[in-house]
Order: structure tokens, then C-alpha cells, then sequence
């Protein structure tokens, strides 16, 4: 097992795998088959934590199928900011789920990633940064104009993008911004595929859809957006997978990942 090939899937269908053991046998023999492993991103953590009754048979699932930890988000941009203006190559891994198997108490280092305290505070902050998020959507949305005809079309997307990715560095990495003051031409936004796939999706939900988010689990799954481009296959609910389907066909954020819905695991294609 390489360790390099990820499948990412949202914290709904981890749910569901604990809950449903028969798929266990072909998910394993899937994974060995096409040398991927599950990848459990922080956002999984903070979100599962709260699933307490799971979490025995979550750790199980970690333990018997090929899986991993990855990296935070936050080094996963530090590495594209590294790596400019070539794109990242960098691995997700962070740490490898299965040597816990050789391990005394492996299953109680794993459970540990889901109970600490650390999580529970994760967690609140989750959902108070997708509290700020939904507000900060609501007033800033008129401030991206819609094109002439007077809605938003696709071709604005790729501008959107590129807004929103000056923002993102400005915040998080200023002095990398800066040095671009004078050059912008330079600044390759296509590189930064991590902060590109969060305004793509947000433009294509609430701008060419005219959506507006309902509930915060709408924001929360933007907690998980930044790994994907970085994974093989992304399992994901059905309204997000749509959305992403559609991303891939207009944008090369996803050029790398397949997308699919929980149907997933009944062809297994």
C-alpha cells in the first residue's frame, strides 16, 4: 500500500458504512484492488465526534481497510504556496491508520482521534466559522455584480475564483501576496487548488443557481472542499456531488477525482 492514492468520503457516508458492515468485504477488497485507502481529514474528526455511538465501529473501519490520516488544510495551501507557480506534488498522508495494527492498543489510539478534547472545541468552532460563513455570504454576495444580461453566467466563474483566491492569501499568507504587487501576471491562481474548488462551488450553488444556503451543514461542507482535488474519489452526498460534476465538466479543479454519489456502492464502478 502506497499510501498516496486517497477516497475521500463525507462524514455522512462514513456514517453509513459503520452502520452498514456488509459493504466492509468489497469496500476492502476494492480499496487493495485499485491501491487507494480512506482518507479522515480534521473536518471528519471535529464532525464525528459528536457521533458517539459510531465511533466503535468507525475505529474498526479505519483499522481493517487501508486508510489514513491527512494533512490539515491549512498545510495543504502552505505546500501549493511552496510549490508555486508549479502545482503541488506533495502527498496527503499524515499518518497510516494500519501500523496501529501491530500496536497493544492501537484501537484506543484511533478512538482517542475522535473523543479529545481538542475535537469538542474543533467542533464548536466549526460551526461558529459556518455561522460567520452564512452571514458573511448574505452581505457580500452583491458585491460580485452579475454579468450584463443581468444574471450570472458560467464564463464568470474562473474571475470569482480568482477574487476569492487574492483574498484567501491575503489573509493567510500576505507576505506571499505581497510579493506580487508589482507583477500579478505571475500569480498562477491555478495552482492553488485547495482555496479554487471552495468560491467554484459557492458560485455554482448561489450564483448561477440562484440558491441560497438553508441550513449551516450547507457551509459545513465546505470544511471538507479543499482536500478533494488532492484525492482520487470523492464519495460525497448527491446535491454536492452534482455540483462538483458539474464543476469538472466546466474547470480543471477536479481533472484528478472522480465524483460519486452513495449509489457508489452498488456498482462499485
Amino acid at each position: 500500500m502506497s499510501f498516496s492514492r486517497f477516497v475521500y468520503l463525507d462524514t455522512n457516508i462514513y456514517s453509513y458504512l459503520a452502520k452498514n458492515i456488509h459493504h466492509w468485504k468489497r469496500l476492502s477488497d476494492f480499496l487493495t484492488a485499485n491501491d487507494l485507502c480512506l482518507a479522515l481529514s480534521h473536518a471528519h474528526q471535529a464532525e464525528l465526534a459528536e457521533a458517539k455511538t459510531l465511533h466503535d465501529k468507525l475505529v474498526d473501519l479505519l483499522l481493517l481497510m487501508p486508510s489514513a490520516a491527512i494533512k490539515p488544510w491549512d498545510v495543504v495551501l502552505k505546500e501549493e504556496v511552496k510549490a508555486h507557480p508549479q502545482c503541488r506534488t506533495d502527498s496527503l498522508l499524515l499518518y497510516p491508520f494500519n501500523q496501529l495494527l501491530l500496536e497493544k492498543n492501537g484501537n484506543h489510539t484511533i478512538l482517542s482521534w475522535f473523543t479529545s478534547d481538542n475535537l469538542t472545541r474543533a467542533r464548536k468552532d466549526q460551526l461558529t466559522g459556518a455561522q460567520q460563513m452564512q452571514a458573511r455570504h448574505s452581505a457580500l454576495k452583491n458585491n460580485f455584480p452579475p454579468s450584463k444580461s443581468g444574471k450570472y453566467i458560467r464564463e464568470q466563474a474562473p474571475e470569482f475564483a480568482d477574487y476569492i483566491i487574492m483574498q484567501w492569501l491575503a489573509d493567510t499568507h500576505p507576505d506571499f501576496l505581497a510579493s506580487f504587487k508589482d507583477r500579478v501576471q505571475h500569480l498562477r491562481t491555478e495552482c492553488f487548488l485547495s482555496v479554487r474548488i471552495h468560491p467554484l462551488v459557492i458560485f455554482y450553488k448561489y450564483y448561477l443557481q440562484g440558491r441560497e444556503p438553508d441550513q449551516l451543514s450547507d457551509f459545513g461542507d465546505l470544511y471538507h472542499l479543499s482536500y478533494l482535488p488532492y484525492c482520487n474519489l470523492v464519495i460525497i452526498e448527491r446535491d454536492l456531488c452534482n455540483v462538483l460534476n458539474q464543476i469538472k465538466q466546466d474547470h480543471n479543479v477536479l481533472d484528478s477525482t472522480v465524483v460519486r454519489n452513495i449509489d457508489f456502492f452498488k456498482d462499485w464502478a
